[in-house]
């Protein structure tokens, strides 16, 4: 059964993409998709583990095929489909390997080790404290790009068009901010 009227079984990959990038027609792209939905969806599960995650991304490619179809041929519809849905996984897992760090880094600025452990809720309370007004000891540029990376999980070239600072720039008051965010909360050799 067709999904779309004027669209034969015959139609090859090529000519549909190239009636996409004719018309801007979606359903050409449709088309397409619906033809390799049975391989978008189990790649994205085999990277992604997750079902959710796997539907997600399996109807990001829609979209991704859209834009990218748009403007290039394309040979081999079939092995592109799977090296850009293999693409988005990755993309994301790299994304949440870089939050999850950056969520582990932010914790550690919260950590003053007293004789080796916090002494209860009072303590980690005085700590974020602490941190807060270390954070505003802090030189603009360091905090500003402190706040962004960890707080708002910006990367590095975000922050640099956000600040206006250069990338070395922003790395610099990244390494810089939290060396001196870790001496004041008692982490350093001076104060």
């Amino acid at each position: 059964m067709r999904f779309f009227k004027g669209i034969s079984d015959k139609t090859t990959d090529q000519q549909l993409a190239e009636k996409y990038r004719q018309t801007g027609d979606p359903a050409y792209v449709a088309e397409l998709y619906s033809r390799y939905l049975h391989l978008i969806y189990p790649v994205a599960l085999n990277y992604l583990k997750i079902k959710e995650d796997a539907e997600d991304i399996s109807i990001k490619i829609f979209e991704v095929m859209q834009e990218k179809l748009s403007g290039q041929a394309i040979d081999n519809i079939g092995g592109w489909v799977h090296t850009v849905t293999k693409n988005e996984c990755l993309m994301v897992l790299r994304s949440a390997t870089r939050s999850k760090q950056k969520e582990i880094e932010y914790a550690s600025f919260m950590e003053i080790e007293r004789d080796g452990h916090h002494t209860g809720e009072v303590d980690i309370e005085s700590d974020l404290q602490k941190l807060e007004d270390c954070l505003r000891r802090l030189v603009k540029e360091q905090k500003q790009c402190l706040e962004l990376f960890y707080k708002q999980g910006k990367c590095y070239k975000e922050i640099a068009n956000l600040t206006g600072l250069g990338l070395k720039k922003v790395k610099s008051s990244l390494q810089n901010g939290k060396r001196n965010l870790k001496i004041c909360m008692g982490g350093g050799q001076n104060e």
